[in-house]
């Protein structure tokens, strides 16, 4: 994967000496971990992608770039001077008009530790849905779709190994956001039950 975003920045820089830098030409660099259409990989080591808001992409292209927000293996794409706001407008456009594909997440399997955390099944699932209303459907909406602004991004259709993980950056401050403090206050037990509640709303 590493060695593939090494040789993206000089391939990179041989098209864009070309009249015209296609987001297709663009995109061959994302395949090895996001997919041929954006359907992500590894169960969720790397995101779905697809039909995410173009101005939400955008925002994060530019936040990889800056590295503002980090990503080792993004890195090296970077590097050359030429992937500038052009290009990324250009790709994050390609990306949006994906189709969002349907992922297998459910029926959702917490660890049983979270599980034991909670009297049982059905205490799990409240807590999930209570706690989603709390802390993430004032951004991120009732039904997890987020919206167009580029700032909200939806979290439903994601894969949950992701979602995991993105918790856990914001409650270790890894990753940063307006709301990072609500986000990374649940416990990962309860983190688990949120997750399982918006798998269970994009069923």
């Amino acid at each position: 994967m590493i060695a593939g975003a090494l040789l993206a920045a000089p391939a990179l820089a041989a098209a864009a000496d070309a009249e015209e830098v296609t987001a297709e030409q663009v995109y061959a660099y994302c395949v090895d971990c996001h997919g041929k259409r954006g359907e992500g990989g590894q169960g969720g080591t790397y995101p779905r992608i697809a039909g995410l808001p173009q101005p939400y992409i955008d925002r994060q292209l530019h936040a990889f770039k800056s590295q503002t927000r980090v990503n080792k293996p993004m890195v090296p794409i970077f590097k050359h001077q030429r992937f500038d706001a052009e290009i990324i407008d250009l790709v994050a456009g390609h990306v949006a008009d994906f189709t969002p594909p349907r992922l297998s997440l459910w029926p959702y399997e917490p660890t049983p530790e979270a599980l034991a955390a909670f009297d049982d099944k059905a205490a799990f699932e409240a807590a999930g849905g209570e706690l989603y209303s709390e802390t993430c459907a004032g951004c991120h909406g009732p039904d997890a779709a987020g919206d167009d602004s580029g700032k909200v991004p939806p979290l439903v259709l994601q894969y949950p190994a992701y979602l995991k993980k993105q918790i856990g950056d914001f409650a270790r401050g890894e990753r940063k956001m307006p709301a990072d403090g609500s986000c990374g206050e649940v416990t990962p037990a309860q983190a688990q039950a949120v997750i399982s509640h918006i798998v269970e709303l994009g069923k």
